[in-house]
């Protein structure tokens, strides 16, 4: 779980040629690839409506900045120079907190190209706009726990909309609505890439020709991925990688921790929830006034007692998730919200089908293990065919 506060840092390194290869605009441009450094913190907890639940979101915001040669640009005014590229990206992604998956984004994408002619530098201003997203459902990258060779699709719908101006690419005056179908795969566990990630989980997200659209290394020990890459960071297809750098948790903070009983359930069942918050020196909190929120279940209130604790009898109904595997029928985050902190905790909860799905899913994980085989394949093609 994440905290209010939480800071990851990271090495960025984008293909801006990909940039100049689908833009008309920039014809005979050459850029080199864009080194930088990027942040990315937790700045809040919310609430948004989904549907007809109502479900608590981390807002979380990613600000990047990267700079790279590039020769033959043409810029305003100034015609075809020679000179640097500074691009500045600040993303704010709302997160289901069950689960991480992406609910809405809004991407500020800020580019200027600094000539230099006859050992004079002139900067010009060549994008100022924001693309902003809303995926329908959401867009679950992760479907934790995390197992070897799981698979699930995830069909969405993503809506796009543009504000500002761009000398780099033409932006759309109409809202943008895709379609779009991905499989997802767990593959490896190992190294993550970073120091402490020894025990990190590789995942992948491919479209429906198979093609790669992005894997990362999913850490434990930040909470968050390790390594990443994506064939679309901005822009519709500017490739990108990112690596941990350093991992500053938040401190002073309140701790919720969520357990259940049990783990995995059969469907309409109810299991056995505590909520326990402790301060930040480890002491029993009581008295402390929140919410459980559950997919497909009213949003149950508790308050804990003088030992911390709070004991919650919980209906799981039978809500599929947007990612039914080959091992269950719906894993939901069992959320505990205390509004006045911002604080939250989440355990994962497991739905089991029925004793026929149970074959059907035997024989299922039999084929994931098959495309565990195909997925280390592409693995090994991928990173030798990849610029970097």
């Amino acid at each position: 779980m994440w905290s209010v506060g939480d800071l990851w840092t990271y090495s960025v390194v984008l293909d801006g040629q990909s940039l100049v290869d689908g833009s008309p605009e920039l014809a005979g441009a050459e850029l080199d690839l864009l080194y930088g450094t990027a942040t990315l913190q937790v700045l809040g907890v919310e609430e948004l409506i989904l549907g007809e639940d109502i479900i608590p979101v981390y807002r979380t915001v990613t600000s990047a900045v990267v700079v790279g040669d590039g020769r033959g640009v043409p810029a305003p005014i100034l015609g075809s120079v020679d000179g640097y590229l500074t691009a500045a990206l600040t993303l704010t992604e709302y997160l289901r907190v069950g689960d991480l998956a992406l609910l809405e984004y809004d991407k500020h994408i800020v580019m200027t190209f600094t000539a230099e002619i006859s050992f004079v530098e002139q900067t010009v201003d060549i994008a100022d706009f924001v693309e902003s997203g809303v995926y329908s459902p959401p867009l679950e990258f992760y479907d934790f726990p995390l197992a070897m060779n799981e698979s699930w699709n995830s069909v969405t719908n993503l809506t796009k909309t543009y504000s500002g101006s761009s000398d780099v690419v033409t932006l759309p005056e109409e809202p943008e609505y895709f379609d779009q179908e991905w499989l997802f795969l767990v593959n490896a566990t190992g190294d993550g890439g970073s120091p402490g990630c020894e025990n990190s989980t590789k995942l992948w997200q491919t479209n429906s020709d198979g093609e790669v659209e992005e894997w990362r290394w999913w850490c434990p020990e930040v909470n968050h991925y390790s390594s990443r890459w994506t064939n679309d960071i901005a822009l519709g297809g500017v490739d990108a990688e990112m690596t941990l750098l350093s991992y500053q948790p938040a401190t002073n903070v309140v701790s919720v921790n969520v357990e259940i009983n049990p783990v995995s359930s059969p469907l309409n069942s109810e299991v056995d929830c505590w909520v326990n918050i402790t301060d930040s020196s480890g002491n029993n909190v009581s008295g402390k006034s929140g919410y459980i929120y559950l997919t497909g279940v009213n949003r149950t209130s508790f308050t804990t007692s003088d030992n911390g604790s709070a004991f919650i009898r919980l209906k799981v109904g039978n809500t599929m998730d947007d990612t039914p595997t080959s091992d269950d029928w719906a894993t939901h985050g069992v959320v505990a919200y205390l509004h006045s902190d911002q604080s939250v905790g989440a355990v994962t909860l497991t739905l089991e089908g029925s004793a026929i799905g149970g074959l059907l899913r035997l024989e299922a994980n039999q084929l994931a293990a098959q495309a565990g085989a195909i997925a280390f394949l592409l693995d090994s093609q991928f990173e030798s065919s990849f610029r970097y």
